[in-house]
């Protein structure tokens, strides 16, 4: 899959192109095999827009997003994934937590 996004946020395909990761699991690997500072990068461009960016897949049937479409949902999920690593954390990781691989996602 390419990792174009809708050409209103055409801004943030350098992002698409590590962080829209279509798997919880993969977004969640992500986070913790990347640099804070990469979260952080991720974070600031992306979360002041977290609002126009459900505006505009609220448009669309949720299981029919066109591929662009879907990137951006991708994109915005990654955000979510990061935001309590980089609000509370100020790291990758839960302080204090165990192996993650122990988590086990099924939805």
């Amino acid at each position: 899959m390419n990792q174009k996004l809708p050409s209103q946020f055409a801004a943030f395909e350098s992002l698409a192109v590590v962080w829209a990761c279509a798997t919880e699991r993969e977004r969640h690997t992500l986070r913790l095999t990347s640099e804070f500072e990469q979260l952080k990068q991720l974070y600031d461009a992306v979360l002041p827009e977290l609002e126009q960016i459900v505006a505009y897949l609220n448009q669309f049937p949720m299981g029919e997003l066109p591929e662009q479409e879907q990137n951006l949902l991708y994109l915005a999920l990654s955000c979510m994934e990061v935001t309590l690593a980089v609000e509370a954390h100020g790291q990758t990781t839960v302080p204090g937590g165990f192996d993650s691989a122990r988590f086990e996602v099924d939805f």
